[in-house]
């Protein structure tokens, strides 16, 4: 009997261990999911997030640091405390203050249905604030904020340079008849004015980004040493030191050229090249001013009137040269001819060269009045006329420094990539967003949805696209040019590691928004990893996923919805199901699990995929002209 009754015991042990196993089974299965996440996994945003939210299969309860926010080092970002919503599938936490650019961490710790703690972490970049105006027809843009301030440095630096060359001349007058009136210096109320152009800049920096960049950004940096160069001219000058208040002073417009759209296709040359034409137009304009001033106060001394007004005149000739040359030459570099007028730079650069024209026919004008024996009022008001037509080409050149250069829409496509080509896609607003990256290079193309019959000739779109890149703490604007209808070109270089993209673009009819990408440099193919991706995914017979699917990503988008298909059904939909597509590029892998960026340009279509130590899809994310759609894969004894 005792034999009997532990036969049962060990029948009933084994029942028992069965149904155990079973049931744990099961709750293992009954971990959450995280299946989309606000900013994305491994995604970068153009504007500083307010919130972080997380979005789960099943119903979870936050944890005790249910979200935490980190950043490069370490530092964390105070969180307000987690919310529930969605029935408790979402919980959403919002931060008290907004993250600077760079790259951050996100660790997060729920409890699902089970009891359990589940606890995890994925990372999302916050990319570049971009400021300038995203109006107009083409893909040039015009910040009219920065066209004023700069116009401000400009008469500044003008006034501050100018005068201190146009003096010279004065001060032989004043040796040759000290009865002359004195004039009062306008060299440092220039410098004054420059500063209040520069103080104004860094504020505008400081609003659409913070602080921080004024010492950690390429853009504050020079606009610091602008500020040193125009604080050591004022204090030379009053100290009687104007040589070096000059030498301070082309400190200052160093610093511009550096910052200059032609430093930016030429690097070095290009900023040679600006600064030189910047020296001449402000000695042009400055002494200019000075010598109207002159001119008026000793109206009744001919013979001093005539001295500085030769000076003047020779001086003219020589800066309307260089401004001229220069000025020529830049254009050329920036823009093709045809681009003229097809263009907002083009027609800005225009513009001032008709005044630059217009300017020295009136100074020539004058310098033949001056021949007279009695000039007099006629040579005033020329020479007024003169300065208000220079005063309006620094205006002009204020806002060219201010406007994106962009080459005709009609232009032949892009130079041919140098090695590998990293495709990335998105959607900006209802645009679709469509990025090469390549070896000192970028090229974007922008797409709107067919309003017409497919067959139909589709009508010409406008686009208006800017752009920078956030690399290793320093942002650079990018110098956009059209390469064809949506299609945009800009030299770069790709440093190593990652890089923040931030583009902005708009289409004349449709909604546009601005986006961020992380471009991780260098790329390997991915060829090989996508044929045996695409093996193992078929040999899942069935899968489940997550889909969520937007035409404006400017707008919310929907509820995800679950969808179990089988594995040859989903992949006939898939533009990579025999395993091949005409770019496919790995991405820096971290702990097994890596990225696929693949690329059908005649499609304009992106696919990024993200797969598991096993080889498995865990996200997609698919965009076209009209659609960014998103998918989370969940499989059998996943967490």
């Amino acid at each position: 009997m005792s034999l009997f009754l532990r036969l049962l015991q060990s029948i009933t042990l084994v029942l028992v261990a069965g149904v155990l196993a079973v049931l744990g089974a099961g709750i293992a299965n009954a971990h959450p999911t995280l299946l989309f996440t606000e900013p994305g996994s491994e995604t970068a945003v153009s504007e500083p997030p307010q919130t972080i939210t997380l979005i789960f299969n099943e119903q979870v309860i936050p944890g005790t640091d249910a979200i935490k926010v980190l950043d490069d080092a370490g530092r964390e970002s105070p969180m307000d405390a987690a919310e529930s919503s969605k029935g408790g599938r979402a919980i959403t936490s919002q931060l008290s203050d907004a993250p600077p650019p760079g790259t951050y961490t996100v660790r997060w710790q729920v409890i699902g249905a089970d009891g359990d703690l589940v606890e995890e972490d994925f990372r999302f970049a916050v990319g570049l604030a971009l400021t300038d105006s995203s109006d107009g027809n083409d893909s040039s843009s015009t910040s009219w904020t920065e066209t004023v301030l700069r116009w401000l440095l400009f008469v500044g630096l003008a006034l501050a340079l100018g005068t201190i060359v146009a003096e010279r001349s004065t001060s032989v007058a004043y040796a040759e008849n000290p009865s002359l009136k004195r004039l009062r210096t306008w060299s440092p109320a220039g410098a004054c004015i420059g500063l209040v152009g520069v103080a104004g800049l860094m504020v505008s920096l400081a609003a659409s980004s913070n602080v921080a960049a004024l010492w950690q950004e390429r853009v504050g940096i020079i606009l610091l040493v602008e500020t040193g160069g125009l604080v050591l001219a004022l204090a030379l000058k009053n100290a009687g030191r104007p040589r070096l208040a000059s030498a301070a002073l082309l400190l200052v417009i160093a610093a511009e050229g550096l910052r200059s759209h032609a430093n930016v296709v030429t690097p070095g040359w290009g900023a040679f090249l600006t600064a030189v034409h910047l020296v001449a137009a402000a000695i042009w304009v400055g002494a200019l001013l000075h010598t109207v001033r002159a001119a008026f106060a000793w109206r009744g001394e001919h013979a001093a009137v005539r001295w500085v007004m030769a000076g003047y005149t020779q001086l003219a000739l020589w800066t309307f040269i260089v401004v001229v040359t220069t000025g020529t030459i830049s254009a050329l570099l920036l823009i093709p001819i045809t681009a003229m007028f097809s263009t907002t730079y083009g027609q800005l650069l225009t513009i001032k060269l008709l005044f630059v024209i217009a300017a020295s026919g009136v100074a020539i004008s004058a310098r033949r009045t001056m021949r007279r024996t009695d000039p007099g009022g006629k040579l005033r008001n020329r020479i007024r006329i003169e300065s208000i037509l220079l005063i309006s080409v620094l205006a002009i050149s204020a806002a060219l420094v201010s406007t994106t250069p962009a080459n005709s829409p009609t232009q032949p496509g892009p130079p041919a990539a140098i090695g590998a080509v990293l495709p990335l896609g998105t959607l900006a607003g209802q645009i679709g967003v469509s990025v090469a990256a390549s070896e000192g290079q970028l090229v974007v193309r922008l797409s709107t949805p067919r309003r017409v019959d497919y067959y139909a000739q589709e009508p010409d779109q406008e686009y208006t696209l800017i752009g920078a890149v956030r690399a290793a703490g320093v942002n650079t604007s990018l110098s956009l040019r059209g390469c064809g209808s949506g299609c945009f070109v800009a030299a770069t270089d790709w440093p190593l590691g990652e890089s923040m993209l931030t583009l902005e673009a708009a289409a004349a009819g449709w909604r546009g928004g601005t986006v961020s990408m992380l471009v991780p440099w260098p790329t390997q193919s991915g060829d090989s990893d996508l044929a045996r991706i695409v093996a193992i995914t078929r040999a899942q017979k069935d899968l489940t996923f997550y889909e969520s699917v937007t035409s404006d990503a400017a707008s919310i988008g929907p509820e995800p919805q679950q969808l179990s298909l089988s594995s040859e059904f989903f992949l006939a939909q898939e533009p990579y199901a025999d395993g091949t597509a005409p770019i496919a590029v790995r991405l820096p892998s971290e702990a097994g699990q890596f990225r696929l960026a693949l690329g059908y340009p005649a499609a304009g279509m992106n696919v990024l995929l993200s797969i598991d130590h096993a080889g498995r899809i865990t996200d997609e994310t698919l965009s076209d002209a009209k659609h960014l759609i998103t998918r989370k894969f969940v499989y059998p004894g996943d967490r």
